[in-house]
């Protein structure tokens, strides 16, 4: 990213700009570029920002930083200048190629302005940048030497009026994105919630509240949306480059409205390992603070935390090969233990033509007639590439669970990275963080630029949420930071509400960056599931992830209808483009994505009640295409599903027809309770 001027010369230039050239409060220093000026950002006094989509106040912001050697009190520090002058702002464009995501071709546009707060060496600035559906700002401090950063005020200010979809503190981010009311979020007795299960997850209740008071403490990204629901934005952060550490927001009510402060990591995060201070040094750029501002569409489609990170450091990206993974464990908790079921998942990757088969843990242990040589050899042999799990190690995690402590260090990383080239690997599943610690996120980076010269895939688990990673580090598949069908496994709470849960997460989570849902489960693991099969056929075209991890075990996929085991072998994984074409979090959800000129449509129902939909088909105006649409069965309704009375090779189960399309074309569609669908059209 370039930015107008250094941090040296801006800071020093300070002085050019005084308080007497400035604009009035009256007028927004900063405003889109479109035409229409659709976001003005307002400096408000005791330095304030004021953000407005539309002439209509969505939010402000109150800026705050603390180090050992300055307390950045910005209610009480001077506004030194702008950076440009008043009278004009730099525009940031830029267009660059994904490698994998939502889209391809991806471009931008953003006005940037900075302000500079403060006199001498206690000066700061504020980087601001708005563009047609976006608010980002960052700090910046000049100097030299060592500094530990102490603590933030920074604080984000919605009205009473607005609601909330949020997901409570946890360091493994699986959790729900549950709605609430600025009323539901007051401190109160009662309202207890149900013990906490494995992962940090809430008990069942609505509220997944613990102690006596309701939680407080929420992570990114934080969904809102204004009263009569014009206005849409998802809250996050992004640009981590190992010189800070993630945070956290912390709610309060007041009459003044809902105020959301940003906080460090706790001290037991990681096994109690790590510092919670960052350390760095000068001169610095904060990661970014960024919301989207518009419509559920901007949000979805949205690509701001990867536009805001630095551009891809990878210079040979030819070798990343995104695809769909077979998965040994979802079925089988221990089964890479056991050469003959990984076995059994190789030659299902082979016949349903899926690039690659996932091993999870314990494959360093594997024994029945085979070990991970052998298995990696008839991959090989059968055309199927290999990742293998990892446990992350080192004292942050209590797992014993292997392979483990393989990539602590730089040594460490390079012997098994070395190691899996030679194999033939090509990619790691690395699992159990536990930690937003400044360690903890230098980790990530670090194992991100080791693992690319040996042309290795990474894929975190037990992870931390997408912070822009993938656009720097392409090789950077896919990240967990959800609560995905492995919870089946873990304990019953995900079987009722799996199917609303769903619908949140296109808005939510996997709206900032790929999703490792390990989705697609026809069959029941430890848990049952009250979701259809076309539900969970619509799952890998709804949730975005480079390296897609079908669930389950390999007798349900082959006993699919062949229409439908040719849709998932044909699947893929990165997008040339994402269409939202209906929906609501917690309701239901449709989105297109594309493929060259093939556009895949998924759509899922959230609710329990049979419904009818309707979506546009997308494409170019004229385009013309044949499609497939596979649907629940008409005579299948979801009490079929949760009572296991309809085997995936149940031609009751599923509802195939085909015809012929125009873009723009209203189709209906009828979705069971729980349901779903899925259509493929190609262009004619």
């Amino acid at each position: 990213m370039k930015f107008s001027l250094s941090m040296k010369a801006a800071l020093s230039c300070a002085a050019v700009f005084l308080a007497a050239g400035l604009c009035s409060a009256a007028d927004p220093f900063l405003t889109s570029p479109d035409a229409d000026k659709t976001i003005r950002v307002y400096l408000d006094e005791g330095n304030v920002l004021r953000v407005e989509r539309n002439a209509t106040e969505v939010f402000q912001v109150r800026l705050g930083l603390k180090s050992d050697k300055v307390n950045y009190d910005f209610s009480q520090l001077k506004l030194r200048g702008q950076l440009p002058s008043a009278d004009r702002v730099t525009l940031v464009s830029e267009k660059y190629t994904a490698v994998n995501g939502k889209r391809s071709d991806r471009s931008f546009q953003m006005n940037e302005k900075t302000l500079v707060f403060g006199e001498g060496a206690n000066q700061i600035g504020v980087i601001v940048r708005a563009g047609s559906d976006s608010f980002s700002f960052r700090y910046m401090v000049g100097g030299s030497g060592p500094v530990e950063f102490q603590g933030e005020t920074t604080a984000f200010v919605f009205p009473l009026s607005d609601g909330f979809r949020m997901q409570r503190r946890v360091t493994s981010y699986e959790d729900r994105y549950i709605a609430y009311t600025a009323d539901e979020l007051k401190p109160q007795q009662g309202g207890q919630g149900g013990p906490g299960g494995p992962g940090g997850f809430g008990g069942p209740g609505r509220g997944n509240r613990g102690g006596n008071n309701r939680v407080r403490n929420w992570n990114y990204p934080l969904l809102f949306n204004s009263a009569d629901k014009s206005t849409w934005g998802l809250l996050s952060e992004t640009w981590f480059d190992g010189t800070y550490c993630g945070t956290y927001l912390q709610s309060e009510v007041t009459d003044k409205g809902v105020t959301f402060t940003t906080h460090y990591p706790d001290p037991g995060e990681g096994a109690n390992q790590g510092a919670v201070n960052p350390t760095t040094t000068l001169p610095w750029r904060s990661p970014w603070r960024c919301v989207v501002i518009g419509t559920l569409a901007d949000v979805v489609e949205s690509t701001l935390v990867d536009d805001l990170a630095p551009e891809c450091a990878v210079p040979d990206t030819s070798w990343i090969t995104p695809g769909v993974a077979s998965w040994v464990y979802w079925a089988y908790n221990h089964g890479s233990k056991d050469y003959q079921i990984v076995k059994d998942y190789i030659l299902l990757a082979s016949e349903m033509k899926w690039p690659n088969v996932l091993i999870d843990w314990e494959w360093d242990v594997m024994g029945n007639g085979g070990n991970i040589d052998d298995a990696i050899a008839l991959a090989k042999e059968k055309n199927v590439g290999v990742w293998l799990w990892y446990n992350s190690g080192g004292k942050h995690n209590y797992v014993g669970g292997g392979p483990r402590d393989r990539f602590n260090t730089h040594e460490l990383r390079e012997k098994e990275f070395a190691w899996l080239k030679e194999k033939n690997v090509k990619g790691v599943k690395i699992d159990f963080f536990e930690s937003d610690k400044q360690s903890m996120m230098q980790y990530y980076v670090d194992i991100l630029k080791d693992a690319a010269p040996h042309k290795i895939m990474v894929n975190f688990h037990g992870a931390t949420l997408p912070r822009g990673w993938s656009r720097t580090y392409p090789n950077l598949m896919s990240m967990e930071g959800v609560y995905g069908a492995e919870q089946y496994n873990n304990h019953p709470f995900m079987t009722d509400p799996a199917a609303e849960h769903n619908t949140t997460l296109p808005f939510t989570r996997n709206a900032v960056g790929p999703m490792d849902y390990t989705p697609t489960a026809f069959t029941n693991s430890q848990n049952p599931h009250r979701t259809s099969h076309a539900h969970e056929l619509a799952l890998p075209v709804l949730f975005e992830s480079a390296c897609q991890h079908m669930a389950d075990r390999p007798s349900a996929f082959r006993a699919l209808p062949e229409s439908v085991k040719d849709f998932i072998a044909g699947l893929p994984t990165t997008w040339d483009d994402t269409k939202f074409l209906g929906g609501e979090p917690g309701d239901y959800v449709i989105l297109g994505r594309r493929k060259g000129d093939t556009w895949y449509v998924g759509g899922i129902n959230g609710k329990a009640t049979t419904r009818e939909v309707k979506f546009t088909v997308p494409g170019k105006e004229g385009d013309t295409f044949s499609y497939r649409e596979i649907a629940d069965g008409k005579d299948v309704d979801e009490q079929f599903f949760y009572d296991g009375k309809v085997a995936p090779g149940d031609a009751r189960a599923w509802d195939i027809s085909e015809g012929t399309a125009k873009a723009g074309d209203v189709i209906t569609v009828r979705m069971v309770g729980r349901g779903g669908f899925s259509f493929r059209f190609t262009k004619k």
